[in-house]
């Protein structure tokens, strides 16, 4: 079985250490044995005066000097990240679902820069969805996606796209499935499901059902415990959901979170890498055909 590869979504480590000190975050997850981390540019109220120019520059240099890929730059849409999401950037609005388009682009020229392969995008909603309302939702949805899924083609770069919970972001395409019926709409073939279980816990009957049912779709996902903590400090499943990720022959990475960073970065950040690998090797051996008995039949 291929062994799990482990990023971390650095935005999580506060604005100061992303923007100014980034340098920072590099030298924590070289030590504590990562092999990329995730991106979040300046944008919006993010940033602290770092341009673009310069924020590509800087992780260019440091993704080289510390031997760690960009495993996705994460177009971050949650109101408390964005200014412009949910109110502003939305998926089921015409002039809303526009300016998510141009962002995306943005974002997509940076992936293609740092030759990171995928670009986050999520689900927020200009009003309410209702039975009356989600076909027209459902229709400048799709719009919005195939836009973006032509210009991420033309940069090499694909999209995944983030099932997120109806407290959030609203009632609309919060599980697996409906976001696979969503992406199947687009008939395109460079978008695909990023997980995070955080979202996953309040939505899905199961963790293990949850990836398979993103089969074959599932591309990323992001590591975050139910109490948005860093793997293991809460309830989430994870033996389960890496147990299915074995048997699904996952390859993408696995992007670890929390939010906030308790109880210090360095904490957080060696024991979401070192719980899930001894998940791993748990889930490996619950699949090998010696267990439980400590033989295999032949």
């Amino acid at each position: 079985m291929k062994p799990l590869k482990f990023s971390y979504f650095q935005l999580t480590f506060g604005q100061e250490e992303t923007y100014l000190h980034p340098e920072v975050t590099y030298q924590r997850l070289q030590r504590f044995g990562y092999d990329a981390i995730e991106l979040c540019p300046p944008k919006g109220r993010y940033g602290l005066g770092v341009s673009l120019e310069q924020y590509v520059a800087t992780h260019k240099t440091l993704a080289a000097d510390f031997g760690l890929a960009v495993s996705c730059v994460n177009e971050c849409w949650g109101e408390m990240w964005d200014p412009y999401s949910p109110n502003y950037k939305t998926l089921t609005e015409p002039k809303t679902a526009a300016l998510a388009v141009s962002e995306t682009r943005s974002s997509i020229d940076i992936a293609a820069e740092l030759h990171a392969p995928f670009v986050t995008v999520a689900v927020a909603i200009h009003t309410g969805v209702t039975r009356d309302n989600v076909r027209q939702c459902a229709d400048v949805a799709v719009d919005a996606l195939r836009q973006m899924c032509a210009y991420a083609r033309s940069r090499q770069v694909r999209l995944v796209f983030e099932a997120t919970n109806h407290l959030e972001m609203g009632k609309f395409v919060n599980t697996v499935l409906n976001h696979k019926r969503l992406i199947e709409r687009t008939g395109q073939d460079n978008i695909g499901i990023q997980i995070d279980w955080f979202h996953a816990n309040f939505e899905e009957l199961n963790p293990y059902e949850a990836v398979l049912d993103a089969q074959p779709l599932l591309w990323h996902m992001h590591f975050r415990d139910s109490n948005s903590l860093t793997p293991g400090y809460g309830t989430v499943d994870f033996k389960a959901v890496i147990r299915a990720l074995k048997k699904c022959g996952y390859d993408g990475y696995c992007t670890i979170e929390s939010a906030p960073m308790i109880p210090d970065p360095d904490t957080a950040a060696r024991d979401g890498i070192e719980y899930l690998r001894l998940m791993e090797r748990i889930a490996e051996y619950q699949l090998d055909p010696d267990f439980p008995n400590g033989f295999a039949v032949t």
